[in-house]
C-alpha cells in the first residue's frame, strides 16, 4: 500500500508527517530533485535544493509505492500525461536522510512551513 500528501508546506515537512504516521523515515537522493534549469540559475544548485525542500506553497504531489509496483504506477501515470520522478525510499528508521549523488548526507535545517 502507498500513502500520498500534498506538498503544501515544503517536501521536508509534508513527506515526514507522512512517514512519522507510520514511523517510517525516507532516504531522499538530491541529485533525483526536479529542479528547473530556471531555478538552478537564478539561485545556484544548495539553494535550488534548499528551496525545493524547505518551500512551501509548490502543491504537488508526495506518495509512496511499493518497489515492486513503480514501474506500473510509472507507466500508467506516464499514459494520463502525469509525469512523475522517483527522489528517493522509504526506511525501516525515523528521519530523513537528504543525499547527494556521491552518498554525502546533506543538512537542511528549515523543516518547512509550521502552522503552530
Amino acid at each position: 500500500a502507498g500513502d500520498c500528501i500534498d506538498i503544501s508546506d515544503g517536501l521536508l515537512a509534508d513527506l515526514g508527517q507522512l512517514l512519522e504516521a507510520r514511523g517510517l523515515g525516507a532516504k531522499l537522493a538530491l541529485d533525483m530533485l526536479p529542479l528547473s534549469e530556471e531555478l538552478k540559475a537564478l539561485h545556484g544548485l544548495e539553494e535550488a535544493r534548499r528551496l525545493a525542500l524547505a518551500g512551501g506553497d509548490d502543491y504537488e504531489l508526495c506518495f509512496t509505492v511499493h518497489p515492486g509496483r513503480a514501474a506500473v504506477a510509472e507507466a500508467r501515470l506516464a499514459e494520463l500525461g502525469c509525469p512523475v520522478t522517483c527522489i528517493g525510499s522509504v526506511e525501516p528508521h525515523a528521519g530523513i536522510k537528504c543525499l547527494d549523488g556521491a552518498g554525502k548526507a546533506h543538512r537542511y535545517p528549515q523543516p518547512g512551513h509550521r502552522h503552530f
